[in-house]
């Protein structure tokens, strides 16, 4: 596949990413929303119940020097019926007393629930907000690599065609080059051949005259036999001399 074909399937790709990583971050602060409205809510309510819990230990501890004074009262005192009042009194204060005790402990155990949840709380809330920035930090990236990989690719596309275009000029050089040094070569054998010829020609000449004249000299001997064999024929012929 090519530069650009890779590019649009990782821009697809990233695309895909970025819509998933998105929603989730939505998700995210949603969730983020909802925890953090509880934990001003738990915030609140343990607040009213710490407030709530002080004001019990408070009426508790007033009214412990009461039953300290009738319990005084009640082991002085020497009149029956009077001790009875005392300690019908005093039962009472005790049925008080007891129930704000009581009412101490669902309002301690309360509050130390709800101080259990606000540290949950915290915890989920720092979770959530780093889980969404780092959700927001990688949408960031693949947007900003989608953006930069546009324009470098797009550049680097370019460049490879350029290269494949000074590619194919500089074979068409080379190529050009060695067919200029064949077609030189070939020019300097045919002029050497040439050379070569005429050299070979004009120095066969001299073997032609050499023959030419050996072939005249032949001839002439011959010719010089032919006149005195002539001449011998000639004077027989003339002189009748067949014979002698």
């Amino acid at each position: 596949a090519s530069v650009d074909d890779k590019l649009q399937d990782l821009i697809a790709k990233s695309d895909v990413i970025v819509k998933l990583l998105q929603g989730q971050l939505d998700l995210l602060n949603v969730q983020k929303g909802k925890v953090e409205g509880n934990l001003a809510a738990t915030l609140t309510e343990r607040e009213e119940t710490v407030g709530a819990l002080e004001a019990v230990r408070a009426e508790i501890a007033a009214m412990d020097p009461k039953l300290i004074e009738l319990e005084n009262r009640i082991a002085v005192e020497q009149d029956a019926a009077a001790r009875t009042k005392l300690e019908t009194e005093l039962a009472g204060l005790n049925a008080q007393h007891n129930a704000l005790v009581q009412d101490e402990q669902v309002k301690l155990a309360k509050s130390q629930t709800l101080e259990r949840y606000i540290e949950k709380g915290k915890t989920w809330v720092d979770s959530l907000q780093n889980q969404a920035a780092t959700q927001l930090v990688l949408i960031n990236k693949l947007q900003t690599d989608t953006k930069q990989r546009v324009v470098l690719y797009d550049a680097l596309t370019s460049s490879l065609k350029t290269a494949q275009q000074q590619d194919v000029a500089h074979r068409i050089n080379e190529i050009g080059v060695k067919t200029d040094q064949e077609a030189q070569t070939a020019m300097a054998a045919i002029g050497a051949a040439t050379n070569a010829k005429m050299a070979d020609m004009l120095e066969a000449h001299e073997d032609h005259m050499v023959f030419a004249r050996e072939i005249l000299e032949q001839k002439a001997k011959a010719d010089e036999r032919f006149a005195r064999r002539f001449a011998a024929i000639v004077e027989k012929h003339d002189k009748n001399a067949y014979g002698e």
